[in-house]
């Protein structure tokens, strides 16, 4: 009786180290990696353009001198925000409160919100949304004035660098813009 037991137990420590010796050839053969075909690295996709040509406005936009001097001499007579703040604007405090003129542009007037995007579409049910401002305390920001941002702009060159969230902001100025270019709005 004694021989079977010592059999049985020789033969379950010399599995143990036939399952150690697999485990240990395992582990030094994923250190190295096993010679194959070596594959080539696809080319580098071509640069993206660093500028952006902003189109001309339309011949229905009024470009001419008197409509920049116009801009400026409407506004010396205030005094500057500068000076009513010290020259402090927070532009990220502040409130959001009703706009009842609405947003600049909408899902239909831009065909550059995509799908994933489009709120209405993916159904939010509500517009309400879409009619408040950001106003920061302290300060007061002026609406977005696409007619004179294009004049300002032409024939200069700009770059966006950023991520996503960049990207949306380029998407809405760009939606902005395109109610002045193409005459929507």
């Amino acid at each position: 009786m004694k021989l079977i037991w010592r059999l049985k137990s020789l033969n379950e420590y010399s599995s143990w180290i036939f399952k150690l010796a697999i485990a240990a050839l395992f582990t030094e053969l994923s250190k190295e990696p096993v010679p194959s075909a070596e594959i080539p690295e696809p080319p580098p996709p071509p640069p993206l353009p660093v500028t952006v040509d902003i189109p001309k406005p339309p011949a229905s936009v009024n470009t001419s001198e008197t409509f920049l001097s116009s801009g400026v001499q409407e506004h010396e007579d205030e005094t500057p925000q500068e000076e009513l703040n010290d020259g402090k604007c927070d532009l990220f405090t502040g409130d959001w409160i009703p706009n009842p003129s609405g947003p600049m542009y909408t899902n239909a007037t831009c065909s550059l919100i995509e799908g994933h995007q489009n709120c209405m579409r993916n159904g939010r049910p509500d517009p309400g949304y879409l009619f408040w401002r950001w106003n920061p305390r302290n300060c007061e920001l002026p609406p977005f004035d696409a007619p004179r941002f294009l004049e300002v702009m032409r024939n200069k060159r700009w770059a966006l660098i950023g991520d996503s969230i960049s990207r949306n902001h380029v998407q809405s100025l760009l939606c902005i813009l395109s109610t002045v270019s193409f005459g929507v709005g």
